[in-house]
């Protein structure tokens, strides 16, 4: 390899020379001059990555989207050219990292990849086969943008079991979501009731329950209902199963006809739409529900207080807020502020 033409050779791993730290690595190792080393020492402490540079490297290995990762998370027999290619060029990525560090450290990459060699690319075919692969590697919930694709966004921040209450309908989208997963018969859903009983939480949380089997949310807003057709058709090529949420739909929206066989659709609604195999009721709690969810959500904040007053004060709070679960676990949240504070709720 010639001297100047570090990195210049990726066929496979292209996608790295996107990332501006290593873009600038690249015109570092290729030309030594103190420019070189300025742009590239300044990028390298912007993604704090001075300690351990070949991890960050690795990185963006393990995270590029590209014909191997793909074919890895899909399962499908990778060719001997295209694994050739591939740890073609993990050695010239490591060839290019072995070099004397001068103003940060090297470092190691991840066990993922204990070396630059096909070892690492054998350890790579089951690693995306389990986790997936690029952007879908440790993002479990993602929002339609038009302009940049699917973009991660923070994943629910309950787990189905911190949703009180609603027992059958959790079961039921549950299992429907099961079902999908395993490819086996299962139904677009609608879960429709009033704002406030979790129904799109429900869902968010059995979805980030079954991600380990491959399973995306991506979030849809009613703004864009009529990129649903353009969303699931490139959803279709993708080797991994994706729930789309639309939120908060009206009587008046008719979702648009489109299908694959790798993609569910999942809706939130005040009423009952045409079109969903599946209709899931959250209908608001009844008093007598309400306070058994306001007993869990006690316990869950540790708050001590007699049953007695706890309910009285339930009873006052539902006045002003309803009978919903997020009513329940604001008064547990405020109850709980009030005693870290050393102060007497008043409802």
């Amino acid at each position: 390899m010639a001297e100047n033409n570090y990195l210049g050779n990726l066929t496979v791993l292209t996608g790295i020379l996107s990332d501006p730290l290593i873009a600038a690595f690249a015109a570092y190792r290729n030309e030594r001059s103190a420019a070189r080393k300025a742009a590239f020492l300044h990028e390298l402490f912007l993604h704090k990555a001075e300690t351990n540079f070949a991890g960050y490297v690795a990185e963006a290995v393990i995270r590029d989207e590209n014909a191997f990762s793909r074919a890895c998370a899909a399962g499908d027999d990778i060719s001997p050219y295209l694994k050739s290619a591939y740890i073609s060029d993990l050695t010239e990525i490591g060839r290019a990292l072995e070099f004397e560090a001068d103003g940060f450290e090297m470092g190691k990459p991840p066990v993922t990849i204990k070396s630059w060699d096909d070892k690492a690319a054998n350890l790579l075919y089951g690693f995306y086969q389990s986790e997936g692969y690029g952007r879908f590697i440790g993002h479990c919930e993602f929002r339609y943008d038009r302009g940049r694709w699917l973009v991660p966004v923070p994943p629910c921040a309950y787990s189905l079991a911190d949703l009180k209450g609603y027992e059958r309908e959790k079961a039921e989208i549950c299992d429907d979501l099961e079902n999908f997963v395993k490819k086996l018969p299962c139904s677009n859903m609608l879960l429709y009731g009033e704002s406030g009983t979790g129904r799109s939480s429900a869902v968010r949380a059995a979805a980030n329950a079954l991600a380990s089997q491959k399973l995306r949310l991506v979030e849809l807003a009613r703004e864009d209902l009529g990129e649903l057709p353009r969303l699931v058709e490139k959803l279709s090529h993708l080797p991994l199963r994706f729930l789309v949420l639309i939120e908060a739909l009206d009587g008046s929206v008719r979702i648009p006809t489109c299908s694959a066989e790798n993609v569910l659709l999942a809706a939130t609604s005040s009423a009952v739409l045409e079109g969903f195999g599946l209709t899931i009721p959250f209908l608001a709690a009844s008093p007598g529900q309400f306070l058994a969810i306001v007993h869990e959500l006690a316990k869950e904040f540790k708050l001590k207080l007699p049953a007695e007053e706890l309910e009285a004060l339930a009873s006052r709070w539902s006045d002003k807020h309803g009978f919903t679960p997020r009513s329940a676990r604001a008064l547990a949240g405020y109850l709980y502020a009030c005693r870290e504070k050393g102060k007497d709720p008043r409802i």
